[in-house]
């Protein structure tokens, strides 16, 4: 394997996690084939399930990164006593196994509540859940040097929902103290897991607003054309808008849910290219302007709106292999569903790396440029 370190040196490497529970070994996978070509982190983004493999990343030094994030799916995943086997709908039984024995609980993430909270009255939004993620907290502070991680080494930023105001937030160590209640709270998706108090206002799980937190990405370099044009960003997705017509009803099931959580991303694929067709027409009708012209005020402000960005985002999509999976596939924590959606991340990206990464190392190029993985489709569309 050639050595890249190098290479990518002159570049902002970004990782982007979206939510989706038991699919996240996906990005585990991701995040092992960039490491194996000196693709590391200088900033991860997550949400959800996105958030607790970005935070554990972002909290222990380069050479535990990995080890650390397959001892959370070690801890939290367990074997099902049916073979997980692609025909005969062998992979569904064992899969619907999977999900039911998830609902009793997961060791080192949740356990149920002894009372059902709907027949509580007057409680506080943190006992207001199926399950209590008591043991999530022991979890994460076993696997996370928060020392290390707010030092921000790298920097840490975790999507969460304000529950009061339905505000979409960002908890970042670059500019607060980052706690397991931070992490815990970009989790804490409603009814199953609890909202999560942090200075007297109550959070819940990012995913309840944007499950794709790419606006991070895109609103931290939107003015710093110096910034954007050294950004490699991979977003990491665990559910694809594009898919066969279902002919079941738990495919439909599968199928709806799917696009209720891929849609965040292409509204944010489609803002951004519309953002960056203006960006490029500003800077062109600016560049014909006389230099008289430009030291007008009000035409400088305009022209920073019109800083010729260049990003190179890799979109790696995962896709429930056809005939296999049901809807409860995001809280189906079998440690043999879970090393499959490891496997198809670290392919996926394996291939989009040997495929088109001689083009995002091109320096020169400017523009953006978005490489899709797309299941086992790739595609590059440029802006």
């Amino acid at each position: 394997m050639k050595n890249n370190n190098q290479q990518h040196s002159n570049r902002k490497i970004i990782y982007v996690f979206q939510g989706g529970g038991a699919l996240g070994t996906f990005q585990v996978g991701g995040v092992e084939a960039l490491f194996e070509h000196n693709y590391r982190a200088d900033m991860v983004v997550g949400i959800s399930i996105g958030g607790i493999n970005a935070a554990i990343l972002a909290g222990n030094p380069p050479e535990k990164r990995v080890e650390k994030l397959k001892e959370f799916w070690n801890k939290v995943t367990s074997s099902i006593p049916i073979p997980n086997l692609p025909f005969g709908g062998i992979a569904k039984i064992h899969n619907f196994w999977g999900s039911l024995v998830s609902l009793t609980g997961r060791p080192g993430f949740y356990i149920p509540r002894l009372v059902n909270p709907f027949l509580l009255n007057h409680q506080s939004p943190e006992e207001l859940s199926f399950y209590d993620t008591l043991p999530l907290r022991d979890t994460l502070t076993e696997l996370i040097d928060f020392e290390y991680l707010n030092e921000a080494h790298v920097r840490l930023c975790l999507g969460a929902t304000d529950l009061a105001s339905g505000d979409f937030v960002f908890f970042d160590n670059t500019k607060e103290k980052i706690t397991v209640e931070h992490i815990m709270a970009s989790g804490a998706l409603p009814p199953g897991f609890p909202a999560v108090e942090i200075n007297g206002r109550y959070y819940v799980d990012g995913g309840v607003y944007a499950n794709t937190p790419l606006s991070m990405v895109l609103d931290e370099f939107a003015h710093n054309e110096a910034s954007m044009k050294s950004v490699l960003c991979f977003m990491f997705d665990l559910f694809a808008a594009n898919g066969p017509l279902p002919h079941t009803m738990d495919g439909m099931l599968e199928r709806i849910k799917d696009i209720q959580f891929s849609s965040h991303s292409k509204r944010s694929n489609a803002i951004y290219s519309t953002t960056q067709n203006l960006s490029h027409a500003i800077h062109f009708l600016g560049s014909k302007l006389t230099p008289e012209q430009k030291k007008d005020p009000k035409i400088k402000e305009i022209l920073k709106l019109g800083l010729a960005h260049r990003l190179d985002l890799i979109h790696v999509i995962y896709h429930s292999p056809r005939g296999t999976e049901l809807h409860s596939k995001d809280y189906n924590f079998s440690a043999e569903t879970a090393h499959l959606h490891w496997q198809q991340g670290y392919d996926a990206t394996k291939l989009i790396i040997k495929e088109k990464e001689h083009e995002w190392d091109k320096f020169h190029r400017e523009g953006t440029a978005v490489y899709t993985m797309d299941g086992d489709k790739l595609k590059t569309i440029n802006i």
